[in-house]
């Protein structure tokens, strides 16, 4: 990963960093301008408080400053693990064909070639180390790499079989290490090591690589036979000409490999390399670590990169302390705060009950209170104080329908039926039927007072709906029914509903007499009169009046035990 790479997505991150941050400062700008615009907008929609976000805002900055400094380029003095990756890179290229088998060389030409790489490994601390295999056709086995007990788990795992194509093709592998040395997987200051015997069918031409060239010979130029083990019949012996397996090396048809160590030797002396004979000597280990002491050495990348890990390191545990604190703190405080406030409060409360037994007086239901004061300023006539009581109850019972209920009767008796409607349509949602049919009733009464007859015999109707014992709701209707059609005497005067508007006090499951219409329940059949059929009723008119006959209110019959035809009239 390139450093000018590094720096454009440092860059790209810091840019949608300040966007997000900008983002959720501007949302509360604009969210504080809609909370004045539309009221009931806090209720209906729950946002975590600014200074939670300012918080989290803040630590995912120290994240991301901390992960930079972790990548960032670091400059300073050389530390002593830093001076042991001194080195070269070792590019081996190895040939692992069938010629590779022949037992000219005890055990194997393969096996002298995987002992000979395996004792240098230890004396060669701080090289980088690759390699590359081929029989008629080359590919990279292990990439470059520091890690030499890695690399040595790679040296005993060749075998003969690891490329599939028959034959020996020495310029395709050639080739191959070239290509891999002109490319950023090698470093400058490197060593190829081909490791082979030479034979091949097609004579390849001398080749000069972009490197230090160490040629390894193996095997004898008179030849062996080729051992052979198939391990899955686990079958072994000799190869012949014919494809068979021979039970002995000198058994006639075997075939006989013979290593070119003549081509070998012209090669290293083309490319002023070393040449070693591996049938006849060992690698003198003194003499290689000088040779890789005489040359310059890889040092600037590996220090940077060590020290760029060791900085990734160091940041690594503050990193994850802070986005684990982000994640299971703040982001569940954030969303279930609202949720479990109440239960916090009256838990610290108790706490702090404990802790204080000097302590004469706790306020251990500040909701309730609010709400038992709004009644009591709701009785003594004072609305608005009520509403402000109910409104600091609030935080107490969010979204609760029965405190809009009440809040709904302070703004009916303020003489505000636009919010009292409002209010009184949350709660319609209670769970409590008494509660639900209340509001109902109060929002006929409400529409009543707007002169909107359709709208309140739909809902002293629902009302009935939710509680068929609501007696207000029926004489409602029934005064309703004998009112003279729209722009008569009387029509857009007369409320029926008026009356008192009880309060109900959350948490008590909203039982109450919260019946209105009280004050008028005495007016007489004689007062209100029965109308004559008038023609000019509306649809909605004419639907209220069959729904009325169909209820009977003037003639209710009760039969007694006793009496078949008895019928009482009230």
């Amino acid at each position: 990963m390139s450093e000018k790479f590094l720096e454009s997505f440092w860059t790209a991150l810091v840019l949608i960093f300040v966007g997000y941050a900008f983002f959720k400062i501007a949302f509360y700008f604009f969210w504080n301008r809609w909370k004045k615009q539309f009221p009931g907008l806090s209720r209906e929609a729950k946002v975590p408080s600014l200074w939670l976000v300012l918080i989290r805002v803040l630590i995912l900055g120290i994240v991301f400053y901390l992960s930079y400094s972790g990548f960032k380029k670091s400059e300073g003095t050389q530390s002593k693990e830093e001076e042991t990756l001194r080195g070269v890179d070792f590019l081996f290229l190895v040939d692992v064909s069938l010629s590779m088998q022949a037992v000219d060389i005890t055990p194997s030409r393969l096996a002298r070639i995987k002992e000979t790489i395996l004792r240098m490994l230890p004396e060669l601390p701080g090289n980088r180390f690759g390699m590359i295999v081929f029989a008629a056709s080359p590919f990279v086995y292990c990439p470059m790499t520091s890690d030499a007990r890695a690399f040595a788990e790679y040296v005993r795992g060749l075998d003969a079989d690891i490329v599939g194509d028959r034959g020996t093709d020495l310029n395709a592998a050639f080739k191959k290490a070239d290509e891999v040395l002109n490319s950023n997987q090698v470093l400058r200051n490197r060593i190829l090591v081909l490791a082979t015997d030479g034979e091949d069918m097609e004579s390849p031409s001398l080749f000069r690589f972009p490197a230090d060239v160490w040629v390894w010979s193996v095997g004898s130029p008179t030849g062996g036979a080729i051992a052979y083990t198939d391990d899955g019949s686990r079958v072994s012996g000799y190869l012949t000409r014919e494809g068979s397996l021979a039970p002995y090396e000198n058994s006639p048809g075997a075939v006989i490999s013979k290593a070119n160590p003549s081509f070998l030797r012209d090669l290293a002396r083309s490319n002023d390399g070393k040449f070693l004979d591996l049938d006849s000597e060992s690698p003198n280990l003194k003499e290689v670590q000088t040779w890789v002491g005489s040359m310059e050495k890889n040092t600037n990348q590996r220090i940077h990169n060590l020290r760029r890990a060791e900085g990734v390191q160091k940041f690594l545990l503050p990193i994850v302390l802070l986005l684990l604190f982000d994640f299971f703190v703040l982001e569940i405080w954030g969303k279930y705060s609202h949720k479990f406030r109440k239960k916090l409060t009256t838990a610290a409360l108790f706490l702090l009950i404990l802790s204080s037994p000097r302590l004469s007086a706790v306020e251990l239901d500040p909701g309730g209170n609010r709400v038992k004061e709004g009644r009591n300023s709701y009785d003594g006539g004072d609305f608005k104080g009520s509403l402000e009581k109910y409104k600091e109850a609030e935080q107490y019972f969010p979204e609760d329908p029965r405190l809009d209920f009440n809040r709904g009767d302070s703004e009916y008796k303020s003489g505000n039926i636009d919010r009292a409607i409002r209010h009184f349509e949350k709660g319609t949602e209670a769970k409590d039927f008494k509660v639900r049919a209340m509001s109902h009733y109060n929002l006929g009464n409400a529409y009543m007072k707007l002169g909107d007859r359709k709208k309140a015999a739909e809902h002293y109707l629902r009302s009935l709906k939710e509680y068929p014992g609501m007696e207000p709701a029926k004489k409602n209707l029934e005064w309703l029914r004998k009112l003279p059609p729209n722009g008569g005497e009387g029509s857009g005067n007369k409320d029926q509903s008026q009356g008192k508007n009880d309060s109900i006090q959350p948490g008590t499951g909203g039982e109450g007499d919260n019946e209105e219409g009280s004050k008028n329940k005495n007016k007489s059949k004689s007062e209100a009169g029965k109308d004559p059929k008038n023609k000019n009723k509306s649809k909605a008119e004419q639907e209220l009046d069959r729904i009325m006959e169909s209820m009977d209110l003037d003639n209710v019959k009760r039969r007694s035990p006793g009496s078949r035809n008895r019928e009482v009239f009230w």
